[in-house]
């Protein structure tokens, strides 16, 4: 039988929110390769996040090569180095390799070089051709999936079961939406899914959670309530199908601000058993807002925080704030002042992404042509990608302002003693255990994550690589 292995890439060095232990979930894109792919197929999967495929000594790779006629690997930007290190060990064992995922859509050129094809946009529209021409040797350079409309996804569901009997996940994550119309100048989101916002029809996806067994779900989409009237209905309708159902789901979302001053929605919301939503705050000051494009929370302003943040915990529902540093305009006093914000508003769970300028996007192509990104040595560099690295020179504060600013939080935010203060508020606002719990759980992982982010901020401070940029840091930069 011919073998398919299908691989989740993770450069073993690399913390993140891969190891918040409460959202570790299943790839969920391999699942729905996997679920596409003919019966006459025998298939494996690899998650790096559990083990590896390449030996570390070695560079062979650690899957058995007999029968395997096609590795199929999926890649975001950061994890593009391990992705081509996995294509190389594959050919010198003579074993084609498809790779796809974000990074293949955004600079499908550079993939190509390293794997034997690169599957640009979504692959559930090319995968059966990608198939057909690896059983006949015949693979092309690269394949244009597009964005795929979620209307043809109905009744695919990815294939849970292989994935859970290989490594017995605990979470698993549901797509109900793909796609962004927002502008947001560091975001790559629009770049491979696209500006459209394309929505999966509501019985299809009830469909599905009936029939997984998995309690846990997030919902993998960057925005679940959307951007118009028609959207918000569709998200209301969801839920309260789910309530009426009994479909009830431990889940959790990523949406925009103004999704809390929907009564109707919460209360849908907290009876379909939402634990929480992740809402981007970014920052406070209204100039950087403008800059990256942050429409929504302009408008709502900072007591518009303060009142979603209440309805939030009225439903029992905990807030789950992200925040940028390392933008321009951003000073030493930010770090105090979003501190004061966290603990003033009640916000359960703050984590942040320090300022990147994703490949292709606005703010990458800006700049490149000032001349101040640093992390530049690619393919390489790809790996500082994520949001927990700084990969350019700052503008408005030296790098040790920056570190200092970042211990701040920390050492406010994320102190055992503060950790236990935050919950307990969290418990008493929400008079929900379960959920501030799972606040609590997230702000524990989080810790972690966040030491690491600033001990990688001093190794760059001592580096050769940071020498050239610590006087630009220090200057206004055009």
């Amino acid at each position: 039988m011919k073998k398919l292995v299908l691989i989740n890439p993770h450069p073993q060095e690399h913390l993140g929110e891969e190891n918040i232990s409460v959202l570790v979930q299943m790839p969920l894109n391999l699942g729905y390769i996997a679920a596409l792919t003919p019966k006459d197929w025998e298939i494996d999967v690899i998650d790096e996040c559990i083990e590896t495929a390449i030996d570390g000594k070695t560079g062979d790779i650690t899957f058995d090569p007999t029968g395997v006629k096609l590795v199929g690997v999926t890649a975001v930007s950061y994890q593009a180095p391990r992705a081509y290190d996995i294509a190389r060990a594959c050919k010198r064992r003579r074993i084609p390799v498809v790779i796809g995922g974000p990074h293949a859509s955004t600079l499908p050129d550079e993939v190509a070089a390293y794997a034997d094809a690169a599957i640009v946009g979504e692959a559930e529209g090319v995968w059966a051709d990608v198939i057909r021409d690896a059983e006949k040797g015949q693979l092309k350079n690269q394949y244009f999936g597009g964005l795929t409309p979620l209307n043809k996804l109905r009744d695919v569901y990815p294939d849970r079961g292989l994935l859970k009997k290989k490594y017995g996940y605990r979470y698993s994550s549901i797509i109900t939406t793909r796609g962004c119309p927002n502008r947001c100048d560091f975001c790559a989101v629009p770049v491979f899914q696209g500006r459209k916002y394309r929505e999966r029809p509501v019985e299809d996806v009830l469909a599905e959670m009936q029939a997984t067994d998995y309690k846990g779900l997030m919902f993998a989409e960057d925005n679940f309530y959307g951007h118009s009237k028609i959207s918000n209905d569709r998200a209301k309708e969801l839920f309260r199908k789910m309530t009426e159902r009994n479909v009830v789901k431990d889940w959790f979302g990523f949406t925009a601000l103004n999704t809390t001053s929907d009564e109707e929605c919460l209360k849908y919301m907290a009876s379909s058993g939402c634990l929480g939503i992740l809402i981007g705050i970014e920052s406070l000051d209204e100039d950087v807002l403008k800059s990256m494009n942050k429409r929504v929370n302009i408008r709502m302003g900072v007591e518009g925080y303060r009142k979603g943040i209440e309805n939030l915990h009225r439903h029992g529902i905990i807030c789950w704030g992200s925040v940028i540093f390392g933008t321009d305009g951003d000073k030493k006093d930010n770090f105090k002042r979003m501190t004061d914000f966290a603990l003033d508003m009640g916000m359960d769970v703050l984590t942040f992404g320090i300022y990147t300028p994703m490949p292709m996007t606005e703010s990458f192509h800006r700049m490149t042509k000032q001349g101040r990104i640093f992390r530049n040595n690619f393919p390489e560099d790809w790996f500082y990608y994520n949001s927990n690295h700084l990969v350019f020179a700052l503008k408005d504060m030296p790098l040790e302002d920056f570190i200092e600013g970042m211990e701040y939080v920390y050492e406010n935010l994320y102190s055992r003693e503060a950790l236990k203060k935050r919950f307990d508020k969290t418990l008493r606002e929400t008079n929900n255990s379960k959920n501030a719990m799972f606040a609590y759980r997230i702000n524990i992982d989080w810790r972690v994550v966040f030491k690491s982010v600033i001990d990688d901020l001093k190794k760059l401070y001592d580096s050769d690589v940071y020498t050239g940029v610590r006087s630009r840091s220090k200057v206004a930069v055009p």
